[in-house]
C-alpha cells in the first residue's frame, strides 16, 4: 500500500512550462525544482520515461542558470559518474538543500543530501540498474554513521 502511494504521489509532478531569461525567473521555480528531484528519486528508473526526460531536462537547464547555487563537484566526491541517471538526481538533492535550508554556501550539506539522494534512488532502482560499487561504497559509509566524516575529508 505504502509503495502505491508513493508511486502514485511521484507521479503527480508536472514539469512547469519555464523560462529563463533573467535571475529572477530562477527563483520563481525553486518549489519546482525541489519537487522534480524528489519525483526523479521515486519514480522507478523504467517507467514515465518520456517525462523523466523533461524532468531532467527542466532540471538541468535550472541548475545550468540558477545565480543563487554554484555546484562545486568533486571527482572525488562523484564516483558513479558512470550513471548519468544518478548524477542528476545528486546535482538535484543539493540544489534541494540549498533551496529547503535557505543556505546556499554549504557545500558539505549539500553533497551529503545528493549522495543521500542517490542512495535511495539506487536502492529503489538496484535491479534495474545494476551494482554500482561507487553507490555501494557510500551505502556501507551511510550505513556506519561516517559519510559525513568521509564527504568532509573530500571538500
Amino acid at each position: 500500500m505504502l509503495c502505491l502511494f508513493m508511486t502514485a504521489h511521484a507521479q503527480e509532478f508536472k514539469v512547469p512550462n519555464y523560462s529563463f531569461e533573467k535571475a529572477a525567473d530562477y527563483e520563481t521555480y525553486e518549489k519546482d525544482v525541489v519537487a522534480a528531484t524528489k519525483w526523479l528519486v521515486e519514480t522507478p528508473i523504467n517507467s514515465q520515461k518520456t517525462k523523466r526526460i523533461q524532468v531532467q531536462q527542466f532540471l538541468m537547464k535550472w541548475l545550468e542558470g540558477t545565480p543563487k547555487i554554484t555546484l562545486n563537484i568533486s571527482t572525488e566526491i562523484v564516483t558513479f559518474i558512470e550513471s548519468p541517471e544518478s548524477f542528476i538526481i545528486y546535482m538535484g538533492g543539493w540544489a534541494s538543500y540549498c533551496i529547503e535550508n535557505n543556505d546556499y554556501k554549504n557545500d558539505l550539506q549539500g553533497n551529503i543530501r545528493g549522495i543521500e539522494n542517490v542512495i535511495t534512488f539506487y536502492d529503489a532502482n538496484r535491479k534495474e540498474m545494476g551494482k554500482i560499487k561507487a553507490i555501494e561504497r557510500y551505502k556501507k559509509l551511510q550505513k556506519k554513521g561516517k559519510l559525513e566524516k568521509h564527504l568532509k575529508s573530500k571538500l
